[in-house]
């Protein structure tokens, strides 16, 4: 989409079919080769909801900056891979990827630490956090001609989970179009803008006006700069010399429990910060043995360099 005016300019959804195929009329084992494909082209896969991971974490530090629930220069003490409030949680614990000691809102975002992320929204408390969420939208029906899914919060009730929905698992549900639009208000100064779809719509709507302060988003967006410049960061992949991409990756795990091997979907959302006027957001399935976000991370450079 165009995050300054709000067009839309592609929705994709692959594996597909031919649509014309349907106009003339399928044979009875045509329709059934196509519902009995496990690829499933019959699914539209960007007006379904899914767990976005980490693409929530630089929301849940919106949220966060709004509240006062932390400083951004503060360094955590973190001090392992896997972390819990208390003993009260038992056996269950918040896992990271990359071990880092201290941890401050720049370094969170670059390593897309979940312990930080999962304290962060501990800080802010279930009901500023679920106030937060449906300030950017969740809960509501976005008004699209294409129908999609409403992002949903799930449920807060417990610590664990409130505090793995602070880096996008836990029950936390998007659509693609909401999690792309979502990243807007980090190159509208806070403003949260609405994606259209008709050549004929009303252009530059504001969706939600200041869903995050401008002192918010302008300490959140070179930090998605960084997350791509810096050679540590988790999109490094994507950098392309004289064009300058600011992004997220994410990387969410559906499996039935803890210890588990689930499955994985790989996120990336990117858009060009000296001419911010096409942002991407995609999304790939199953890419637990493929490179994890990875995966988008260099498509989406390809699509970037075209």
């Amino acid at each position: 989409m165009n995050p300054i005016t709000g067009e839309t300019l592609a929705l994709v959804s692959s594996p597909a079919f031919d649509p014309n195929q349907l106009t003339l009329g399928l044979s009875a084992a045509q329709w059934k080769m196509l519902e009995d494909n496990p690829l499933k082209p019959l699914q539209t896969r960007f007006k379904q909801a899914y767990a976005p991971g980490s693409m929530l974490k630089p929301v849940t530090a919106g949220i966060a900056l709004m509240n006062n629930s932390i400083n951004p220069a503060e360094a955590v003490k973190i001090t392992s891979k896997k972390w819990q409030k208390d003993k009260s949680w038992g056996s269950y614990f918040v896992t990271r990827v990359h071990e880092s000691n201290p941890v401050n809102l720049e370094k969170a975002l670059i390593f897309s630490d979940n312990i930080y992320f999962a304290q962060t929204a501990l800080k802010i408390g279930k009901e500023n956090f679920a106030a937060g969420l449906r300030n950017f939208g969740f809960e509501s029906e976005m008004e699209f001609p294409f129908p999609l899914e409403t992002s949903q919060i799930g449920q807060l009730g417990s610590e664990i989970a409130l505090a793995d929905s602070g880096y996008g698992q836990g029950q936390i549900q998007m659509n693609i179009v909401h999690l792309m639009a979502s990243y807007t208000p980090f190159v509208n100064g806070g403003n949260m803008i609405k994606p259209v779809l008709l050549m004929d719509d009303q252009k530059n709507q504001v969706f939600k006006e200041q869903v995050i302060s401008k002192a918010a988003a302008d300490t959140i967006a070179p930090i998605l700069r960084k997350i791509v410049s810096e050679p540590s960061g988790t999109a490094h992949r994507a950098e392309i010399p004289g064009h300058p991409l600011a992004g997220k990756t994410g990387t969410a795990e559906l499996k039935a429990k803890q210890g588990e091997k689930g499955t994985e979907n790989g996120w990336f959302v990117a858009y060009n910060t000296n001419t911010p006027n096409l942002l991407v957001a995609m999304f790939v399935e199953g890419v637990q043995d493929s490179g994890g976000s990875q995966v988008p991370v260099k498509m989406m450079k390809n699509v970037f360099t075209e």
